[in-house]
């Protein structure tokens, strides 16, 4: 929503999903699948989750939950030939800003 992902939150998250998975590091398309996941978690909540030049650390645990869960079913599915994971949206939803017609954006 704001620009760029800070670096340090990118990271950060893939190091989350990389541990999701089992694997020592997270590779350039485990990176990439994080970074994505982070956009639509901006976009779906309508806010944007980390001020720029932040470090991640107000995220809401259930909110990063679910950036990493999509993180890795785009990482798993890359065809995307699957349906993310109905919990991603459950995760989020409590946190999603919601504006009422002719509501000024802030």
């Amino acid at each position: 929503m704001g620009g760029a992902m800070p670096a340090a939150v990118v990271a950060g998250a893939a190091a989350a999903a990389a541990d999701y998975l089992r694997m020592p590091a997270a590779d350039a398309v485990l990176t990439r699948a994080v970074d994505t996941a982070l956009g639509l978690a901006e976009a779906f909540l309508g806010t944007t989750l980390v001020p720029r030049g932040g470090d991640g650390a107000a995220i809401p645990a259930p909110v990063m939950q679910g950036v990493v869960l999509l993180a890795v079913h785009l990482f798993e599915h890359r065809d995307g030939a699957v349906a993310p994971p109905a919990a991603v949206a459950a995760l989020w939803r409590p946190y999603r800003r919601l504006r009422l017609r002719g509501e000024a954006k802030a």
